[in-house]
Formats: structure tokens, sequence, C-alpha cells
């Protein structure tokens, strides 16, 4: 009985083991490195959630699809890594701790912040590490492809002169506005009439100031509800025929300097016109820059599947079989 026991035991304990190393075997490995089960679980988690944040399901049979996605880019990063400099590295943690502020911007204070990085699967220091991979996976790239990508001043001028229509500027003014929403942030409801009225006299005291002198940019900073320009003091430009078209008509029929409220359907605004601009074409010197970037990225993409092929030869990658 004493032995049956034993084996009864032992059995159990292989079992474990095996099921242990089973559920976490590795799927890739290369050069110096390998990819298992429970990272690309991992990652594919992360995407499924973030994705449901978003408000957007990933459907059940797509999931085959986006496993092997990011399997090939777990790979890459890996390679990636392997190839940074340190250079690369200080770069790579520059650029995720821009991305990882300007979500943090993107709302009133670390607590709903802290809520939306964790919906996602991660404690905030882990978000950061994420963003710090990717970053770093794109900043080799980028250094290693610059020399195939390189575009020619040629090239730039022919881009402009093929593209004409791209730089047709409409008529613009630059703007500073403080908005209060009709809306409830929380639920995106709209506010009862008694609501609505409250939220009235807030914006008409605003106004008063607003009219009497006080710095429009610390008003907006202080009490605009438009999360996207409060922290710049509401600044930003309207095209004719672009936006709401009450907005639109009243802008440009303001005179510049001039403070006035407009009520929309959505929002009650405290609007000050800073300059207002007459349609107009952007010329080669002003576009260069933009159109460089733009053939960049071109090259960049026509370059990127040889180039990460060679990378997998080169770091010997293997796909175990699943």
């Amino acid at each position: 009985m004493r032995n049956f026991c034993t084996c009864l035991l032992t059995g159990c304990l292989l079992t474990a083991v095996l099921f242990a190393a089973d559920s976490d075997k590795v799927l890739a490995r290369g050069l110096g490195f390998t990819v298992k089960k429970s990272e690309l679980d991992s990652a594919y988690r992360f995407f499924v959630l973030s994705q449901a944040v978003s408000g957007w399901d990933v459907p059940a049979l797509m999931e085959d699809y986006f496993r092997k996605q990011m399997l090939d880019e777990l790979i890459l990063e890996k390679i990636a890594a392997s190839r940074a400099t340190a250079g690369d590295r200080g770069q790579a943690y520059i650029t995720a701790m821009e991305g990882y502020n300007d979500l943090r911007l993107q709302y009133v204070s670390d607590v709903p912040f802290v809520l939306r990085v964790q919906a996602m699967g991660m404690t905030t220091n882990a978000y950061r590490l994420h963003l710090q991979s990717k970053a770093l996976t794109q900043q080799v790239l980028k250094r290693e492809l610059k020399p195939k990508a390189k575009v020619k001043e040629v090239d730039i001028l022919e881009f402009y002169n093929e593209n004409a229509g791209l730089w047709k500027i409409p008529e613009n003014a630059d703007i500073q506005q403080i908005v209060f929403f009709k809306l409830d942030s929380a639920s995106g409801r709209r506010l009862n009439p008694d609501e609505r009225a409250a939220k009235q006299v807030s914006a008409a005291k605003v106004f008063a100031k607003a009219r009497a002198g006080v710095d429009f940019t610390q008003l907006a900073r202080e009490y605009s509800e438009d999360m996207a320009t409060k922290n710049n003091g509401g600044k930003m430009q309207i095209v004719r025929g672009m936006v709401d078209p009450d907005l639109s008509d009243k802008v440009f029929s303001m005179r510049v300097n001039k403070v006035e409220m407009l009520d929309t359907e959505y929002a009650f605004h405290i609007i000050r016109v800073v300059k207002k601009n007459p349609p107009s074409i952007r010329k080669l010197s002003q576009a260069s820059g933009e159109i460089r970037q733009h053939l960049l990225m071109r090259n960049y993409i026509k370059a990127f599947p040889g180039y990460v092929s060679r990378l997998r030869q080169q770091a010997f990658v293997k796909l175990m079989r699943q």
C-alpha cells in the first residue's frame, strides 16, 4: 500500500511538472533569446483589454491571427534589444516617457489614469516598461533602416509639384476658448434643464471675468472643461467649414481680441479670436519637412520586410512546433 501511494504521489508530481513545462513552452528561439508562451499570452491579454477599454471587442475567430502577429512582434523586440546601443536605449526611454505623460495628461487626476492602465491589465510601472520596449524596437529599426530610407532633395521637389492640391490652406483662425459642456463628464448623458441652467450661470461668471480683462489663458486653465486644450490656455485653430457651423460662423464674424460667448448644442463656449488667417498656399520651404517625413516613412515601409527577413536569418530564428 505504501509503495502504491508513493508511486501515485510520484506520478502526480511528474504530471504537474510536465503540465507546468508544457503551459510555458518555448514558442520561438533565436541567437541568445527565446519567446515563451507566457510572454505571448501576456501580450495578447494586454491587446484584448486595451481594445476593450477603447470600446472594441476582439473577435474570438481572429485570436490565432493576432497571436501570430504578436509572436512576430515579440521576436523582433528580442532581436532589436540585442542590437540596441546606449543611444538607442536613452532615446527609447525619452520617447516612452513622453507617450506615458501624454496619456496621463488626458485625465484630470492620477486616479482615473491608474484605473485606465489597470483596466488594460498592467500596473503603471509595467505600462512604462511596455512603452519603453516598443520604443526601443522602433528606435533600433529607425537607426538601422535610415541609410536605406534616405530622401533626396529632388524627390521632395517632385512630390511637392505633383501634389499641388495638398498645399492649399483654407481660411482659418487662431482662437482661445473656455468650454462648459452640456454633457455629464462621467456618463456622457445630456444634462437636464436645471443642470444646464447652472452650467450656464457658471459660464456667464467666467465670461464676465474675461470681458473685464482677466487673463484669458489663466481663466482657460482654471475653468475650461475641454481637457484637450485646457492646459495650453484653450488655444486651438479653427478652419472655416471644418467644425460646427455655429462655432465657425461665430468665430469668423468676430473681431480680433473680442471676447464673446456662444451657446451650441453640446456646450457653452467663451471665445477669444487671436488672429485670422486668409486662404493661402504653403511654400516648398514650409512643406519640405513634412514631405521629407512622408517620403522617409514610405521608404522605411518599402525596406522593412526585407530588413526584418535578414534580421531573422542572422538571428537563426526558429519557430517551435505547437
